[in-house]
């Protein structure tokens, strides 16, 4: 059993290393992955040296980055992975029939991720490349929230501040509270500039055929571009494209 243990505690540690290099977007440092796994010096050590001799992790003169092993293993997830698949063609429909940008997300312990994304012949303000993490507090990610176990949902207010949106907007926990309620009862929310400024979307979950949470779609705009009320009227198309999805699994 002993055995057992110290194999999941190295496991453990190699994946926490992981997700931190991960989480960063420049070479970060040896003493920077110690403070923020938590782990000691030495052990951070040892283990980054297991992960650049597999090359998961690179060692370069600023510090580490990830490593060429991990692109095979995204590969291998576009792959393998059902939803990821038969997204695209779902998106390619939503966003002929709409002209919006249109995405699907996936959540990731606390994190939602994008899977697969087709851009609008009019291109938003920011673009995302398929992988990028967002919050489950603000837009689409209120959708996740809204369905997730209870349990697991309260886990997550428990620790929740009040956050500025884009808009300018103070939300509370008592609004993203409401927020979640209102997804809950329509089947979709429809977010303006509380990400991005200048930004609204319409994001609804993805059912799996028995019920359990797979995702969110969405279509987002530039809001100079469309309204909120051409935007609501794509809602039936979005509910659409999630169904499509939904049987496609």
């Amino acid at each position: 059993m002993a055995a057992t243990n110290n194999q999941g505690r190295t496991l453990d540690r190699a994946l926490d290393v992981l997700e931190c290099v991960t989480s960063t977007h420049e070479p970060i440092t040896l003493t920077e992955i110690s403070r923020a796994t938590g782990l000691h010096l030495a052990t951070t050590q040892r283990v980054i040296g297991q992960l650049v001799k597999r090359d998961y992790l690179r060692n370069t003169p600023r510090g580490y980055t990830l490593g060429p092993q991990v692109l095979p293993m995204s590969h291998s997830f576009v792959l393998q992975d059902r939803l990821t698949l038969v997204s695209p063609s779902v998106l390619s429909a939503l966003t002929d029939h709409t002209s919006l940008t249109s995405s699907v997300f996936v959540r990731v312990a606390d994190r939602r991720v994008l899977v697969s994304r087709v851009e609008a012949p009019n291109p938003l303000s920011y673009q995302f490349p398929v992988g990028q993490v967002l919050g489950l507090f603000v837009g689409g990610g209120k959708v996740m929230l809204a369905h997730a176990d209870e349990d697991d949902r309260e886990r997550l207010l428990d620790s929740y501040e009040p956050v500025t949106l884009a808009n300018g907007r103070v939300q509370d926990l008592s609004a993203l509270r409401a927020d979640l309620e209102q997804v809950r009862e329509a089947g979709y929310f429809l977010a303006e500039s509380e990400r991005s400024r200048d930004s609204l979307s319409s994001t609804a979950p993805i059912w799996s055929p028995d019920d359990r949470l797979l995702g969110t779609i969405n279509v987002v705009a530039n809001s100079g571009d469309v309204g909120r009320a051409e935007l609501e009227e794509h809602t039936s198309t979005l509910l659409q494209a999630s169904r499509r999805i939904t049987a496609q699994m």
